[in-house]
């Protein structure tokens, strides 16, 4: 009888890849959406991060319903771009507080640190001697805070900060930061510390320590100092590029991924006593050369969270293997399914993104390439690397689409995001190019399937949580978690996607398991719409509009700063 169900399961399983593609367009609409900026056009032999620079984060600071942009830029000043509601977007940056404010941004991130109910703003930056932390005064305007609340990572050597990652790793209810860096021994003179780094709220302590931070990146095991390299080119310094807090094991606690180059990749196992344990060894990662980027997700359909890590293929004077692909066992084993799969040559990769642009029910793949060099002298260069999108058709079988989708970007792309910026129910993409200009690719025909949409609501608790849907037709759970880790420069959207295929009928359960280990289940769900669910309150769920924009924003939850809810 086991092994007659298995099978059953095993062609459920089969049955739900493959489901009835929508016909799926990407359309390149930067333009008319108001988006027009250079990310840098700085000389040509500056040090190397500069060539590998250029972030974008994705939030809806303002509580309208609409998610907003904000990007990164180098010797100017970084840009907050509005959702007007209407496709277009609207430069505020001035108005929001935040022009002129760090003028080498690198990486950003938005996360609710100070428990109010609203979205603050993390930003690293090179060549800076701090990181910042810009709070969302909750009318529009961002105060900088980042010294006095603990999150600036001060010091005399010179910071050359990634990709910032949020989530309640250790379950006290508060938002901690994770944030990266990358950086050779020969520009840090004075032999300091690396600036990647481990940074707990203190909200636990009781009312006012919301949003304040202290550094536990010792205590807690993360330390990436003299990580050992896997790389035959490995190099002398600490080169993390992206992190992501998500429960690999399933056991309720959020692990901790690093993406790193010249082999340097880790990944640290929760204890559950605000300590991690290195496992990467032992689980059968961290074998690419060059980690860039990363998605965590659930590929083949199992339950379990794969991992997607981006690196270097193409060109065999590198003598490099190209990305991999991890896929989860249980029991923390991982196996290379990569060559299985063909997503192994992406030529030079960076951000990686885990979507279902077709809404057919299973995770596909797409990945940002291609780097500008100043010693690229023999001619063999990455400069016109096309961004890859690699469609989901069956466990470990991902086929590339990019030019059939309209995706034709072949420039040095850098950050790359998720996100339905236009609110119809299928998921678009925007990339950030490297002195250039970026590109919003609109996702036409992707709302030919069904969909579902979950915002978690509520002061700062949410980032991490795990959300298992049980459509009710036979075919297995989709498990997703909330993320709000970094793609490699790119903070994707913090709502959990589903898409649900052709004919979607009334959903059987939707099952949300909360970064503290708290229960909430909603039945009898329709499809096609947006669901704002808050901790503890699932079952009086609220359809949020899908194609309004929500004047005036939203009210803040009225949480008391510092309070454990």
């Amino acid at each position: 009888m086991a092994s007659k169900a298995a099978a059953a399961l095993v062609g459920a399983a089969l049955a739900s890849f493959g489901a009835q593609a929508a016909e799926v367009r990407f359309t390149d609409v930067t333009a008319e959406a108001g988006i027009s900026y250079i990310q840098h056009s700085l000389p040509a032999d500056l040090y190397y991060p500069v060539h590998m620079s250029g972030g974008v984060a994705v939030g809806d600071f303002d509580r309208d319903g609409y998610v907003d942009l904000f990007v990164t830029r180098l010797a100017a000043s970084n840009i907050l771009y509005r959702n007007m509601c209407n496709g277009t977007f609207r430069d505020v940056t001035a108005e929001a507080g935040l022009d002129g404010m760090v003028m080498d941004s690198n990486g950003a991130g938005w996360a609710d640190v100070d428990h109010d109910g609203d979205l603050d703003l993390y930003v690293t930056a090179l060549w800076d001697t701090r990181y910042y932390l810009f709070i969302n005064d909750g009318d529009g305007r961002f105060s900088e805070q980042a010294v006095r609340r603990g999150a600036a990572v001060e010091g005399a050597d010179s910071h050359f900060g990634y990709s910032p990652a949020f989530a309640d790793y250790d379950g006290d209810g508060f938002i901690d930061i994770h944030v990266t860096e990358w950086r050779h021994d020969e520009v840090n003179p004075s032999g300091a510390r690396s600036n990647a780094r481990l940074l707990r709220n203190l909200g636990g302590r009781g009312p006012g320590w919301a949003g304040y931070f202290e550094d536990v990146t010792d205590t807690a095991g993360v330390a990436l100092d003299n990580v050992p390299s896997t790389s035959l080119n490995a190099q002398a310094g600490s080169f993390s590029f992206a992190s992501q807090f998500t429960d690999f094991d399933g056991d309720g606690l959020l692990d901790l991924a690093v993406a790193s180059d010249f082999g340097q990749s880790r990944l640290f196992w929760n204890r559950g006593d605000g300590t991690f344990v290195d496992g990467t060894v032992a689980a059968g990662v961290g074998t690419d050369e060059n980690g860039m980027g990363h998605a965590v997700a659930d590929f083949d359909g199992d339950g379990l969270l794969d991992w997607f890590v981006t690196s270097i293929s193409g060109k065999q004077r590198l003598n490099h293997t190209g990305n991999r692909l991890y896929r989860n066992l249980g029991g923390r084993q991982f196996v290379d399914v990569t060559d299985d799969a063909g997503v192994r040559d992406g030529l030079w990769g960076w951000a990686a993104v885990a979507l279902d642009y077709d809404n057919d029910g299973d995770l596909d793949l797409a990945m940002s390439n291609g780097v500008l060099f100043p010693d690229d002298s023999d001619g063999v260069g990455f400069d016109d690397d096309m961004t890859r999108l690699w469609r989901n058709d069956g466990p470990w079988n991902f086929t590339e689409v990019s030019a059939d989708a309209g995706i034709a970007d072949g420039k040095a792309g850098k950050g790359m995001v998720k996100l339905d910026y236009d609110n119809d129910g299928d998921l678009d993409l925007f990339v950030v190019n490297n002195r250039d200009q970026p590109i919003l690719y609109r996702n036409d025909g992707g709302n030919g399937n069904g969909w579902l949409r979950v915002v978690a609501t509520g002061a700062g608790v949410a980032a991490g949580a795990r959300l298992t849907l049980d459509i009710g037709d036979g075919s297995p759970p989709q498990v997703r978690e909330l993320e709000a880790g970094n793609a490699f420069l790119g903070q994707h959207e913090q709502v959990v996607h589903f898409g649900l295929g052709p004919d979607a009928g009334t959903i059987a359960r939707l099952t949300v398991r909360w970064p503290d280990g708290e229960i909430d289940e909603l039945t009898g769900i329709a499809p096609n719409q947006v669901l704002a669910l808050r901790r503890g309150h699932a079952a009086a769920a609220a359809a949020a509009p899908s194609n309004e924009c929500l004047y005036p924003p939203l009210p803040r939850e009225s949480v008391a700063a510092g309070a454990i809810r």
